[in-house]
């Protein structure tokens, strides 16, 4: 299975009571908040597979961004509790998606599995 497919259905579970939809893309039909995540780098280091994943948290508001960027690193930091997969944050920040005329956080996650 694919990391994202893994870290998807991870993150499905974790914030589906919350109400957060997360994509692989960006969907056709654009919900108010939403977050999308992708592959930016991998690599392996003794048989020890890396990568990091960009999140980009959608929202109405700069306000409602940034909280779901907050929710994403909340359930991202819980990663490893239930999988072998070892998460750790490589960064973020404001980034307002230009073409889409959104709010957006972006943050980064470097996987180790």
């Amino acid at each position: 299975m694919l990391i994202e497919e893994r870290v998807k259905g991870f993150l499905d579970a974790e914030l589906a009571d919350d109400g957060i939809e997360v994509y692989l893309e960006i969907p056709k039909n654009i919900p108010s908040s939403f977050v999308v995540f992708q592959l930016i780098e991998r690599g392996r280091d003794n048989l020890i597979n890396a990568c990091t994943l960009e999140f980009r948290s959608y929202a109405p508001s700069k306000y409602e961004a940034a909280l779901l960027d907050e929710k994403v690193r909340e359930a991202m930091d819980k990663l490893h509790e239930t999988t072998d997969i070892t998460a750790q944050l490589g960064g973020g920040n404001d980034n307002p998606d230009t073409s889409l005329k959104r709010y957006r956080y972006r943050c980064y996650y470097n996987l180790f599995y």
